[in-house]
């Protein structure tokens, strides 16, 4: 009589990770046989034994294919490239950000600024101020900031600035004054977080007018100008605080509350001076 020719048991378990916006996901594929197959022979010895060490055993195995199943970390590369202390812009062929995902950012950028006008009016404004209401007040009287929003909201909005903060000034400002000190004469300058000057500069693959659209800038100011990146590692040694719209920098387009018109979160410090920034040329290719 012919012995049964044993199967063995072979089946691929697949565990996809969430996928990451810079790249897929990472997959993990184990085989049944491999791994499954010890620990249900230690379980049958431990449950007949009974024995301390084959508990323990089994724990072991448990425990290391979670770890192979779940995995463990995974990569995020920067897309940010600076050469020779000159930061450009990513061309579009350069950029590991889809157009897909421009435009799912470019979403919820919108739909978070709705969401935080709506707020900032009910729930963090104190009660008889609104932002419209200091819209009407001419520049240069237009009162703190801290005396019609709540202090919650400020000191949360101020932390945001905490891993750094960035702004960008043109080349011939920067020379002017040999870079000994960055800031207009009010001893004010308008900055960003320096993680969404990082998203607008990529996604902008190096076309001027969609960076002004999204700092806020009104078009043709910043044309014909070599631009430079200041990135400020410690904002808030420099009196890191919410503007006011009474700074020098406040033009048309300021709204109270920390937001740009495109959602991006700013705020103030003092004149930057040399020793506390980075600077880096910003490549415009149109």
């Amino acid at each position: 009589m012919k012995k049964a020719k044993k199967k063995s048991l072979n089946i691929g378990v697949s565990r996809y990770l969430l996928p990451s916006p810079f790249g897929e996901g990472l997959g993990v594929r184990l085989g049944v046989s491999q791994c499954l197959l010890p620990l249900c022979i230690t379980l049958l010895r431990s449950v007949t034994v009974g024995s301390e060490k084959g508990v323990r055993l089994l724990f072991r195995y448990i425990v290391a294919i979670l770890l192979l199943v779940v995995g463990v970390g995974q990569g995020a590369h920067a897309q940010y490239v600076i050469t020779k202390e000159t930061a450009r812009c990513l061309t579009k062929q350069d950029s590991l950000l889809s157009d897909n995902f421009g435009q799912k950012v470019d979403g919820q950028l919108r739909s978070s600024y709705r969401a935080d006008t709506v707020s900032l009016i009910d729930k963090y404004f104190r009660r008889g101020m609104s932002r419209k209401g200091i819209l009407m007040i001419p520049k240069g009287k237009r009162p703190a900031p801290e005396t019609y929003l709540k202090r919650r909201y400020i000191r949360r909005h101020l932390k945001n600035f905490k891993a750094g903060a960035s702004c960008i000034v043109s080349k011939e400002l920067l020379e002017r004054h040999h870079g000994d000190s960055i800031g207009k004469a009010d001893n004010s300058q308008f900055i960003m977080m320096k993680s969404e000057m990082d998203s607008v500069l990529m996604r902008s693959h190096g076309d001027l007018s969609r960076i002004e659209h999204e700092l806020g800038i009104p078009a043709g100011a910043w044309k014909h100008r070599v631009l430079v990146r200041i990135d400020i590692p410690k904002p808030k040694k420099l009196r890191l605080r919410m503007p006011s719209g009474n700074e020098v920098g406040a033009n048309v387009l300021w709204l109270p509350g920390g937001l740009l018109p495109t959602g991006y979160k700013e705020a103030v410090i003092d004149r930057i001076p040399k020793g506390r920034y980075k600077a880096s040329l910003i490549e415009i290719v149109k």
